[in-house]
C-alpha cells in the first residue's frame, strides 16, 4: 500500500471539493470528526502509529487540504490542515481505552480509507460506513477455536506432550471466556492480565495436584501465548525505529507492564499453590519432537492466531503459511549459525518481506500477515522461565533466560525495522518519481 494518494477522481463530488478554497475548507471541517473517528478506530483495532498517521495524512489531502501535519500517539491524535488560501485548522482527539487486535476491522477500515482517497465521500456516508464496521462483532467461533489451536499448538511447540497440549487447550477456553466477558469490565489490561493469569494459574495448579499427569510449566506457557502483548511490542519497536519515538516508548513501556502483570499473575498462582501444599511434580524435561511434528505444531498455532486475531477467512491460510515459513527459516538458521540473535534476525526479515509482498498484493495492511508470521518467534517460554527463576531466587537462570528473551526480541525488532525502513525509502522515492 503506497503513501501517495490519487490526485484525480471521476466523481462529481471530488470536482466540487477542488472548486474553491472556501468549499474545500468547509468540506474538510465537516468531515474532520469522521476522519478522527477513523484514526481512533485504527489504533484500537491494532494499527501501528505510522500506518495511522499516513492514512490520516492521505485522507486530509483527498478532502482539499494542500498540506497535512498529523501527530498520532497511543493516547492522542492531532491534525492540522492547511488550505490554498493560507489558512489552517487544527483538530485533536483524546484516544480513550486500550483497544485490542481485530484484523478484520483493520482491513475494513483500511479499505474505507482507500475508497475515500480515490473518491471522497460525504461526511454522513463516512460516518455510516464507520458505524457499520464498528458494529461488526468478533466471531465467538474464531475466538474460541483460535484460542484452543494457538494454546495447544504452542504448548507442543515449546516441548510439551500431546497431553500437555490438550490440557493447555482446555484452560485456553477459560482465558477466552475471560477475554469475552471479564475484560470489558476491567479498567485496564494490567489488571485484566494479572487477574486472569492468577485465576487460571491457580486452576492449573489445582488440576495438577488432583491429576498430576501433565507439565504445569508447559501448560502455563501455552496459555501465556494468548495474552502476551506481542503485537503491542512489535508496533512499539517499529514506531521507535521509524522515528515515532514518543509513541514507541509509550507503547513499549505499556506492553512491558502488561507482560509483567501477566507473568506475576502466574507466579503468584504458583506461590499460592506452594503455600497451600498442593503437591504436584515440577517437570522440567521437555519433548524432543521431530522437525515435522514441530512444523505441524507451528501450523496449528499460526492458524489459531489468525483466527484469534480475526483474520478474514480468505487470508487465514496465507497468513499461517508465513508463520510456517518463518519457523522453517529460523530452524535452518539455528542449525547453521550459533546464537539466537542472528537466526531471529534472518527469520523476522524474511517474515517482513513476505508480509510486505502479500500486503501489497492483497492491498491490506501488512500487520495482518506480519504478526502471524512472527508468532513462532514470540519468546513466551523465555518470559515465563525468566519470571519463574526470579520468583525462585535463581538469579543465574533468571539472567540466562532474560538474555535469551532479549536476543529473540532484539532480532525480531531489527528485522522489522530493516524491511520497514527499506520500504519507506522505496515509497518515498517512487512518490518523487511520480510527481
Amino acid at each position: 500500500m503506497t503513501d501517495a494518494c490519487p490526485q484525480t477522481c471521476g466523481s462529481q463530488q471530488a470536482s466540487e471539493l477542488a472548486a474553491s478554497p472556501t468549499e474545500a475548507r468547509g468540506e474538510v471541517r465537516s468531515v474532520f470528526p469522521s476522519l478522527m473517528d477513523i484514526g481512533e478506530a485504527l489504533l484500537k483495532c491494532g494499527a501501528d502509529v505510522h500506518f495511522t498517521e499516513q492514512m490520516l495524512l492521505r485522507l486530509g489531502k483527498a478532502y482539499g487540504a494542500t498540506r497535512m501535519n498529523v501527530l498520532v500517539i497511543t493516547a492522542v491524535i492531532v491534525m492540522t490542515a492547511s488550505y490554498p488560501d493560507g489558512s489552517e485548522q487544527t483538530f485533536s482527539r483524546r484516544v480513550v481505552g486500550e483497544g485490542g487486535t481485530d484484523f478484520a476491522k483493520l482491513e475494513a477500515l483500511s479499505r474505507l480509507c482507500e475508497e475515500c482517497c480515490e473518491c471522497p465521500m460525504a461526511a454522513s456516508e463516512i460516518a455510516s460506513r464507520l458505524a457499520a464496521i464498528k458494529r461488526e462483532r468478533f466471531p465467538n467461533a474464531a475466538l474460541f477455536v483460535g484460542g484452543v489451536l494457538s494454546s495447544s499448538g504452542f504448548a507442543v511447540y515449546f516441548g510439551g506432550t500431546l497431553i500437555d497440549g490438550a490440557v493447555s487447550a482446555a484452560f485456553a477456553l477459560a482465558v477466552c471466556l475471560a477475554i469475552k466477558y471479564f475484560k470489558p469490565l476491567t479498567p485496564n489490561t494490567i489488571i485484566f492480565n494479572f487477574a486472569t493469569s492468577f485465576v487460571v494459574g491457580v486452576a492449573i495448579c489445582l488440576a495438577a495436584s488432583v491429576a498430576p499427569f501433565f507439565n504445569v510449566n508447559i501448560v502455563i506457557i501455552g496459555v501465556i501465548m494468548l495474552l502476551i502483548p506481542g503485537l503491542a511490542m512489535t508496533n512499539a519497536t517499529r514506531d521507535m525505529l521509524s522515528g515515532d519515538t514518543i509513541s514507541g516508548v509509550m507503547r513499549f513501556v505499556e506492553s512491558l507492564l502488561w507482560a509483567t502483570a501477566l507473568a506475576l499473575g502466574f507466579m503468584a498462582a504458583l506461590w499460592v499453590a506452594s503455600e497451600l501444599g498442593w503437591g504436584y511434580e515440577q517437570v522440567t524435561a521437555t519433548m524432543d519432537w521431530s522437525f515435522w511434528m514441530m512444523l505441524v505444531a507451528v501450523a496449528a498455532g499460526s492458524v489459531g492466531f489468525a483466527l484469534f486475531f480475526d483474520v478474514r477467512p480468505a487470508h487465514i491460510l496465507t497468513a499461517a503459511a508465513g508463520g510456517m515459513m518463518c519457523w522453517v527459516i529460523f530452524f535452518v538458521s539455528r542449525a547453521l549459525l550459533s546464537g539466537l540473535f542472528v537466526p531471529s534476525l534472518i527469520a523476522s526479515t524474511c517474515a517482513a518481506i513476505y508480509a510486505e509482498v502479500m500486503a501489497r498484493t492483497s492491498k491490506i495492511p501488512n500487520a495482518v500477515f506480519f504478526i502471524i508470521a512472527v508468532i513462532p518467534l514470540v519468546p513466551g517460554r523465555g518470559l515465563y522461565y525468566t519470571m519463574y527463576s526470579a520468583v525462585n531466587a535463581d538469579w543465574a537462570a533468571c539472567a540466562s533466560n532474560g538474555l535469551s528473551t532479549l536476543l529473540y526480541a532484539g532480532g525480531v525488532a531489527v528485522g522489522i525495522c530493516l524491511i520497514a525502513g527499506i520500504m519507506q525509502i522505496w515509497d518515498a522515492r517512487r512518490a518523487v518519481l511520480e510527481k
